[in-house]
C-alpha cells in the first residue's frame, strides 16, 4: 500500500498542473510533463498571453514561483491585463511568487553579441552571459518568455545570433528545471509554428491557439500539436476567453478549415 502511494505521488510530483478550466484534460496524466519547453504559438490577439499569464496566476495561487519575461509590454500594463480577470495579482507580487521583468530585447542581444571588451568571438563571449537573469534564491515553477518573436525581431540582421541564443535558452530552462513557455507569434492558421523552425525542433512541447471564422461567427480554438513525455488528445478543441479568464470544452472539436 505504500509502495502504491509513493508510485501515485511520484506521478504527481511529475506533473504540472496548470488548472485552466478543461485544459488539463487533454493530457491522459491531466497536466504537463514539469520541465518542459513549451511553445505556445498563435495568430494577433488570440488569447497566447492571457494562456501564459493565468497559467502563472494559479501557479503562484498555489504558493508557487513564477517569472514573466516581458520584451514588449510594460510590468503596468500587464498587471492591468491580468487584473481585468479579477485576479489579485499584486498580493503575490508582494509576497515575492511572482516576478515580473521587462527588458529591452535589444539590450540583451548587445550584452551577449555587441561590442565586449577582451578576446574571443561574440559567440563564445555570449556562452558567459546567462539568456535570462533569476534572481538569487528565486527558484521558478514556471517561467514565461513574451515574446520569441520580439526578440527575431529584434536581431533581424543578425539570423546566427537569433539562433545562437536560442539554444542557450532552450539549454538554460532545461538547467533551471523550470517549466517554460515561449509565446511565438504565428498567422491566424498557422502552417508553420515559429520563425525559424529551429524552435519548434528545441521545444518539448508546441500548444497551437487559433483564431477561426465560421461565416460571421469567430471561435477560438486551442490544440496540443506536440507535447513529449505525454500521452495527449490529437484534437482542436473549443476554447473561450470568459470573464474569469480562458475556459477550454475538451470536448467540443473545432474544425479549423
Amino acid at each position: 500500500m505504500e509502495e502504491q502511494t509513493s508510485i501515485i505521488k511520484d506521478k504527481k510530483e511529475k506533473i504540472l498542473k496548470t488548472n485552466i478550466n478543461g485544459f488539463d484534460e487533454l493530457f491522459k496524466e491531466k497536466g504537463i510533463p514539469r520541465g518542459n519547453s513549451i511553445l505556445v504559438a498563435g495568430g494577433p490577439g488570440v488569447g497566447k498571453s492571457t494562456f501564459c499569464r493565468q497559467i502563472c496566476y494559479n501557479i503562484v495561487s498555489n504558493g508557487k514561483n513564477c517569472m514573466y519575461v516581458s520584451f514588449e509590454e510594460s510590468i503596468e500594463r500587464i498587471i492591468k491585463s491580468m487584473e481585468i480577470f479579477g485576479w489579485d495579482i499584486k498580493k503575490y507580487i508582494e509576497k515575492g511568487n511572482l516576478l515580473i521583468q521587462k527588458v529591452n530585447p535589444l539590450d540583451i542581444l548587445r550584452m551577449k553579441f555587441g561590442s565586449i571588451g577582451g578576446s574571443g568571438s561574440a559567440t563564445e563571449l555570449s556562452y558567459k552571459i546567462k539568456p535570462l537573469v533569476i534572481p538569487k534564491d528565486f527558484n521558478p515553477e514556471v517561467i514565461v518568455v513574451d515574446s520569441l518573436t520580439a526578440i527575431i525581431a529584434a536581431s533581424v540582421t543578425k539570423d546566427k545570433n537569433y539562433r545562437v541564443y536560442l539554444q542557450q535558452l532552450f539549454s538554460f530552462f532545461e538547467e533551471t528545471g523550470s517549466t517554460s513557455f515561449l509565446i511565438t507569434e504565428t498567422d491566424p492558421i498557422p502552417t508553420r509554428y515559429s520563425e525559424t523552425g529551429i524552435e519548434e525542433f528545441l521545444a518539448d512541447g508546441i500548444i497551437v491557439i487559433y483564431n477561426i471564422q465560421k461565416e460571421n461567427i469567430r471561435k477560438n480554438a486551442i490544440e496540443i500539436l506536440k507535447m513529449r513525455y505525454s500521452h495527449h488528445e490529437k484534437k482542436v478543441v473549443l476554447m473561450e476567453i470568459t470573464e474569469k479568464g480562458i475556459k477550454v470544452s475538451p470536448n467540443t472539436t473545432v474544425s479549423i478549415n
